[in-house]
């Protein structure tokens, strides 16, 4: 039953008892970094370790099998091996509204993955820095999502981010530039309002000024939010920028219109008087 069971001819090692039905789930599992660390399908999921073979054996399941934790028991489960990250997690806002029962609140497996977990350092993780927010907004830009969590949390903070210093010099190659995590810290995140909040009003100094981004320089805090306004998207399109561009548009037609009107009354002036 264990991931480390049979040597396959290809040298890439499998287990015989969930692979006979969880082919995809067992590949994308041998390119994890739990894989690597010789951790096994029971160890998530219980079973029986010893049982492996050409056959599937029902009696696998047998021992302490649990299957898939319920969304609840995920962090339970990654605990086993992870005590300290979990119990940072379980101060966090997303932990605490998933114990109100909002089952949509991020758990560990929606930021690592749930089979093929790679560590944060390589660049195809979901939790290297760079992904950090294309993973942040597939929660935070969902208004569906949003709006089943709770009242007054804004889905455009991806897209008033990506007006930022930080992201587009991230863009532009920057290494080392600040990501959701730097400011909402990664495991540890809560609300705006909460005193232990990194980026709580009176933590903003410590926030911006820890090693690695701006130390020693607390009046960069004052220098605007990261998060400047709030968008508004309809059919894919930020109307508030249309408005904008709308009202600037209005605005040099109403000057271009009223110098004309002078232009014109002041030659009429003086073609009444050339006449006279």
């Amino acid at each position: 039953m264990t991931a480390a069971g049979a040597v396959a001819a290809s040298g890439e090692r499998e287990d015989t008892s969930c692979f006979q039905c969880h082919s995809a789930q067992v590949q994308e599992f041998a390119k994890s970094v739990h894989y690597d660390r010789n951790i096994s399908c029971t160890d998530c999921h219980g079973g029986d370790p010893h049982i492996s073979g050409a056959a599937v054996s029902v009696s696998a399941m047998s021992t302490n099998f649990t299957g898939a934790p319920a969304r609840i028991n995920i962090t339970e489960t990654c605990s086993k091996c992870h005590s300290e990250v979990t119990g940072v997690y379980k101060e966090s806002i997303h932990w605490k509204e998933l114990e109100k029962g909002v089952t949509i609140a991020a758990t560990c497996t929606d930021c690592h993955g749930v089979h093929g977990i790679l560590p944060s350092t390589n660049p195809n993780s979901s939790a290297n820095l760079e992904n950090v927010p294309v993973l942040c907004a597939g929660c935070h830009e969902n208004q569906t999502k949003m709006s089943a969590w709770y009242y007054g949390i804004k889905t455009d903070r991806f897209d008033t981010y990506k007006k930022s210093y930080h992201y587009k010099a991230l863009l532009s190659g920057g290494k080392g530039l600040a990501t959701c995590t730097d400011c909402h810290e990664n495991h540890n995140t809560r609300n705006e309002s909460d005193p232990g909040s990194a980026i709580y009003a009176a933590n903003l100094a410590s926030t911006c000024g820890k090693s690695g981004c701006h130390p020693g320089n607390s009046a960069v805090i004052y220098g605007g939010k990261v998060h400047e306004g709030q968008s508004v998207q309809l059919l894919s399109i930020d109307t508030k920028a249309l408005v904008t561009y709308f009202y600037i548009a209005m605005i040099l037609f109403e000057l271009v219109f009223t110098l004309g009107l002078v232009g014109l009354d002041i030659t009429s002036k003086f073609d009444i008087r050339r006449r006279r």
